[in-house]
This record gives structure tokens, sequence and C-alpha cells, in this order.
């Protein structure tokens, strides 16, 4: 890395140590969004930090950190009815979207989980093999991958928008999520988190999204059916 770009780097990594947190040390999705916590969140951060701490000497702290953030949001983001994730958490349960009793959102909205299950992929392929808590995360990337299986529409191999309501009127199959899911289970299948047999749902999935993807005359690709930037709630 140049010397501006290493930089760059060092002043990304130092940001964690003063970056505000939840109480039980989960990472702020923003500044603007005090003491919640956004699925979107650890794929914005959680890879770049893996990579760095390989890069730059930095292991020690940066593989715990992750690891330690990817299982803070599993904690407070988990359903187990779905084997989904909702979309955020607030521990102050100020927002109006927060559930009383739990805080977390009530809508398990495609993207966000999709990120997710990236992002614990991601790490694993940096997170050194002995680590303690390398365990705990494929166990997430079980839990996600089989809960994807159960959702994806048999028909099509896409997922909805609003994952677990595909019955619902003014639901729709989106394609990002759809990429996001096939990736994560086409790897999860490849490095043997889960039964090499999952591979088909994600050549079921690649397939779908193709069906997403066309060329117009001037040679650019579309992909059709990608939802917007989803607020919560």
């Amino acid at each position: 890395t140049s010397g501006t770009g290493a930089g760059g780097d060092i002043r990304i990594r130092q940001r964690f140590d003063t970056y505000p947190r939840t109480e039980d040390g989960g990472f702020w999705h923003a500044l603007s969004r005090q003491h919640q916590l956004w699925l979107d969140g650890m794929f914005m951060s959680m890879p770049f930090l893996v990579r760095y701490g390989k890069t730059f000497d930095d292991e020690s702290y940066a593989n715990d950190e992750a690891t330690k953030q990817l299982l803070i949001y599993a904690k407070h983001l988990n359903d187990p009815a779905t084997g989904l994730m909702w979309h955020a958490y607030d521990e102050s349960g100020a927002q109006k979207w927060a559930d009383p009793v739990t805080h977390h959102s009530s809508v398990l909205w495609c993207r966000a989980i999709g990120w997710f299950g990236m992002a614990l992929i991601e790490v694993l392929e940096v997170l050194p093999h002995n680590h303690p808590h390398r365990k705990d995360l494929i166990a997430q990337v079980i839990q996600l991958s089989h809960a994807y299986a159960k959702y994806q529409d048999s028909g099509t191999g896409l997922w909805y928008q609003v994952v677990d309501k595909g019955g619902i009127a003014g639901n729709w199959l989106e394609t990002s999520s759809s990429s996001m899911y096939t990736y994560t289970i086409h790897l999860a299948a490849q490095r043997g988190y889960i039964s090499k047999k999952m591979h088909a749902v994600a050549c079921k999935g690649y397939r779908g999204v193709l069906t997403q993807l066309s060329i117009d005359p001037e040679g650019q690709a579309h992909i059709a059916n990608i939802c917007g930037g989803t607020n919560v709630g």
C-alpha cells in the first residue's frame, strides 16, 4: 500500500478506538444513529478491520474486535422463529420502530440480512482457523444459510424484499439480496461450513439472478428489481 493509502487505513483503524458503543460494546451504526445497531454496518466495517489487521500486524485486536462485534449484533438481532435477522436494534428503545421489550425492529428486510451474511463470510476468509470464536461465526453462517434456503422462492430461485412474507400484497422478488444469499450459500458450501448439497440452492439463486440481467443495444448491463436504500421502520 502506498504511504497515502496506508495513512488513510491507519486513520480508519484508529477511529474504532473512540467510536461510540452500546453498553455491551457494539459499535453504533452511525453518530446520527445513537445507541443503534444495524446489520448493514457490519459489512461496512468488519471485513476491512480483519484485512487491516492481517496487513499491518494488528491481528490480535482486529480479529477479536471483529468477532466480538458480529456476535453482539447476532445476539440482539437474531430471530429464533425464522433463523433470519432483524434489520436493527435500539438499545435506548426510543425509536418508534423499536419493540418495547426486545428493542429490535419488526421487519426482516432482505438486503440487511444479506450484508450480514457476507460480512460473516468475508471475516471467516481472513480469521485464523484456531481463533476461539471462529466456530461461533460458522454457526451463524449455518443458521442463515438454512434460513435463506427455507425462504427461497421455489419458482424463481429469488428472495422477497420482506423475506418471510412472500405471499403478502405489495411484496416482490429483490435481486441484490438474492445475489447476496447466493454468494453466501455458495462460499459456505465451498468452505465446508454447510453441506455440499446446499450448493444446489446457490445454483438456483444464481440462475434466478441471471433472469434479471439484460444488455441494452449499447452493450451496457442492467440488473432489474433492486430496492433502493431502505430505512428502518
